[in-house]
């Protein structure tokens, strides 16, 4: 539903493909290890592979960055062209991705208005971003993205759900839902499962976004109902190709361009699986005691010895 900003999407999925070669883990992951995707790229070798579709970040600054993108274009057209997708047409896609024994968080894969995202500080748009939007890191991926004939996303985006109104109850109704994947992850990655939601379900999903969003619009005048949680650059770059697109095309065809919307995974925030750990920084040649009085200042708390 366009008044909730998340909506149900074409969603193309291979078919006849090994899958744990076709998924790999997000391009900003393992950045300082590129030993890992040493390891990725001899598991997948010329097996189709969305490892073809992505520039990991460890290859950024690499000499052939350029290279990498070209190929990975043509790579995109050539997977297009050998006809192994099919399309969920109008869809969602429920899963389920179990992350250590016992834990399994549930997702729902759907696209997300671009016009309703700014990544900005300060930004009071329905989409906001949880971290700071570095712009120089756009840039490589803008050029990946801007001829892309495909989109192979990494964005999860947060809602905030306590009474579990909107991916909680699918799954007490996934057995008469279409199962669409179901396999391991390479690389310890876990196990994830993916059913097409049904068109009743697909009803009280949207229906359940649109009455989450009435309650937080009683609460106030620029509602966060969106948190990007993960994945913030990806649709920073989608947001930017967006953009430029519009200055080009009139308002009638960029209204309904495919460009307006990004594919991502909503995550209620209160998924049991959901766990938040503190980022530690180790701080060198300074005065614990000035830093101490600084970060109180800042932050405006109470410190105790320790």
């Amino acid at each position: 539903m366009d008044e909730t900003v998340f909506s149900s999407a074409d969603i193309l999925l291979p078919q006849g493909v090994d899958m744990q070669k076709w998924s790999v883990v997000a391009c900003d992951q393992y950045t300082s290890e590129p030993e890992y995707w040493n390891r990725v790229e001899q598991t997948v070798e010329d097996s189709p592979s969305t490892y073809h579709m992505i520039l990991p970040e460890v290859y950024l600054s690499a000499p052939d960055a350029g290279e990498r993108i070209e190929k990975i274009n043509q790579s995109m057209q050539q997977h297009l062209d050998s006809g192994i997708f099919h399309c969920l047409p109008d869809s969602y896609v429920y899963l389920e991705r179990t992350i250590a024994p016992g834990k399994v968080r549930r997702g729902l894969i759907g696209k997300i208005d671009l016009a309703a995202y700014e990544y900005g500080k300060g930004s009071k748009s329905p989409v906001r971003p949880t971290e700071g939007t570095v712009e120089s890191r756009l840039p490589p991926r803008i050029k990946v993205r801007e001829h892309a004939p495909l989109e192979t996303p990494h964005i999860m985006v947060l809602i905030d759900d306590p009474q579990k109104t909107v991916i909680e109850p699918l799954a007490k109704e996934k057995e008469s839902f279409l199962p669409v994947y179901d396999f391991q992850l390479m690389e310890h990655g876990g196990a994830i499962r993916g059913w097409q939601v049904n068109a009743e379900n697909r009803r009280k999903i949207d229906a359940a976004l649109l009455s989450l969003k009435t309650e937080l619009s009683a609460k106030s005048n620029t509602p966060l109902l969106f948190a990007v949680g993960d994945g913030n650059h990806s649709l920073a770059t989608a947001k930017a190709c967006f953009e430029a697109l519009k200055q080009k095309l009139p308002k009638e065809q960029w209204e309904n361009h495919p460009a307006r919307w990004a594919l991502v995974e909503l995550v209620n925030i209160h998924d049991d699986a959901m766990q938040f750990e503190p980022i530690h920084r180790v701080v060198f040649d300074v005065d614990p005691e000035h830093v101490l009085k600084e970060l109180a200042a800042y932050y405006q708390i109470e410190t105790s010895d320790c």
